[in-house]
């Protein structure tokens, strides 16, 4: 084994010339101060896992070896991205308060690093946080008023997770629809025949409303109806909601060939993870996206980072049950202030100065991980 020493003036550039000469998958073996500022102790992975030629290789020992280095690299790492951080914020504050005001709002690390990478120097820290605000207002796509899905009419189905609010929404939409056109131009189509009961609520908001109510249980019966409804000056079609992961969702795809646009409705107040995964698999070729349930949503940052890095432009709002003022249309300044402001909520899930370092390890070895998966490393 190969064991090289490398002398930085801190962890952060260690670490990246160990990358540099070794390669990514390189073991950082210890690390202790230097008059120079900080020693690394490093070999290549490679050579940790080349066996004595004159040996039978111990395949199962060799694995445990190969096992706990890459459990001691992986905690190193998290040392390292820890003392990073601490020397990043005596380094560059106005960054990494910018970088902290991001996540405590629930934005996500790939756009916080991005728009951190971007902050223009010489700024303090209130002269941050404005440019802060204004670029994520910028960058917030919202539908614009001159194309307002309902003045505009069409066909359109709603389409979105199970409980993100599809059908409640399909409501506001056709009341307002009636507004625009009149009772006589608005058709609803029940098209979830997989939710008991969910054709008799699209029914009682039709006959509220005095609209017109069409029921398919397919697509097949879907594209034999939509040409009888080829006069109708607005169609809101309420979709079954699947997880987003089920292979049915792929199903929904092909509503496009039917002349159908999809409208993805997405539930504000879940967790970043299941937001991602819905405009992963629900929003793909959608013509916009309508957040629901932002009445029960104290941080609604990472529904706004997911449009924005998916670049899906916001036709809606809603926030209750009332039918249908509770639907608004977006304004990029309200929605961002709100992420923001939620940032500060004092609550038991808020970071403790004292929890960023270790946050910003653990966001390191996220990122490691992500990294060896596009690669294909194992």
């Amino acid at each position: 084994m190969s064991v090289q020493i490398f002398v930085a003036p801190n962890a952060r550039e260690g670490l990246a010339r160990v990358r540099r000469e070794l390669g990514d998958d390189a073991v950082v073996l210890s690390t202790r101060p230097h008059p120079q500022g900080v020693e690394l102790l490093a070999s290549a992975y490679g050579e940790l896992a080349v066996p004595a030629v004159s040996e039978t290789p111990d395949t199962a020992g060799s694995s445990r070896i190969l096992n706990e280095l890459s459990r001691l690299r992986g905690m190193l790492q998290n040392q390292l991205a820890g003392f990073a951080w601490g020397t990043g914020r005596r380094r560059d504050p106005v960054r990494v308060a910018l970088m902290q005001t991001l996540f405590a709002a629930g934005f996500g690390s790939a756009l916080a690093r991005t728009l951190a990478a971007r902050l223009p120097r010489g700024l303090d820290n209130d002269a941050a946080q404005h440019w802060l605000r204004q670029v994520l207002i910028r960058n917030l796509p919202l539908l614009g008023r001159d194309a307002d899905l309902l003045a505009r009419g069409g066909h359109y189905a709603l389409v979105g997770a199970t409980g993100s609010g599809k059908t409640t929404t399909l409501a506001k939409l056709a009341a307002r629809g009636v507004d625009a056109h009149g009772a006589g131009e608005v058709a609803l189509v029940a098209a979830d025949a997989y939710r008991i009961g969910a054709a008799a609520q699209v029914t009682v908001y039709a006959d509220l409303l005095g609209v017109s109510l069409h029921e398919v249980k397919d697509q097949t019966q879907l594209a034999e109806l939509l040409p009888q409804l080829a006069a109708k000056k607005l169609v809101l079609i309420d979709t079954a909601g699947f997880a987003p992961t089920d292979p049915r969702v792929r199903a929904g795809q092909t509503l496009d060939t039917l002349g159908v646009r999809r409208l993805l409705v997405i539930s504000a107040n879940q967790q970043g993870a299941a937001i991602e995964q819905a405009m992963t698999h629900f929003g793909q070729g959608a013509a916009a996206c309508i957040l629901t349930k932002l009445d029960e949503t104290p941080q609604p940052g990472a529904a706004l980072d997911s449009l924005i890095r998916h670049r899906l432009p916001l036709a809606y709002i809603s926030g209750g049950q009332r039918v249908p003022e509770d639907l608004h249309a977006p304004n990029a300044a309200y929605l961002v202030d709100r992420a923001l402001k939620g940032g500060q909520l004092a609550t038991p899930y808020a970071l403790e100065a004292e929890d960023w370092p270790l946050f910003a390890g653990v966001e390191a070895e996220r990122a490691e991980r992500r990294t060896q998966k596009g690669t294909g490393a194992g």
